[in-house]
């Protein structure tokens, strides 16, 4: 079975500070989801679908790329905000 590792567990920053989360797998990776949850409410914000290695992908301040070389995937917020706090998830499709 796959498995995805996320770095860092938690991060603490000031506003204004980029910020890099890491997802790792087990495996190659043909396809990551980052998703985004709010502190406190239920429900997950999709934030970006990466569908080939090497692909990057740009909204707003967050940028998501996937390497399946490596086979990891990064999530990059640049100048971040207090709406940026929250739980981060990655997530793969299975092979």
């Amino acid at each position: 079975s796959q498995e995805l590792e996320q770095s860092p567990r938690s991060l603490i920053i000031q506003e204004g500070e980029d910020l890099t989360i890491n997802c790792n797998s087990s495996k190659t990776l043909y396809s990551i989801h980052w998703y985004m949850q709010k502190y406190g409410e239920g429900g997950l914000i999709f934030l970006m679908l990466l569908l080939k290695g090497g692909e990057e992908k740009s909204h707003e301040k967050i940028t998501a790329k996937l390497d399946e070389k490596k086979q990891q995937s990064s999530l990059r917020i640049t100048a971040s905000q207090p709406s940026h706090s929250g739980i981060y998830l990655c997530g793969a499709e299975a092979q």
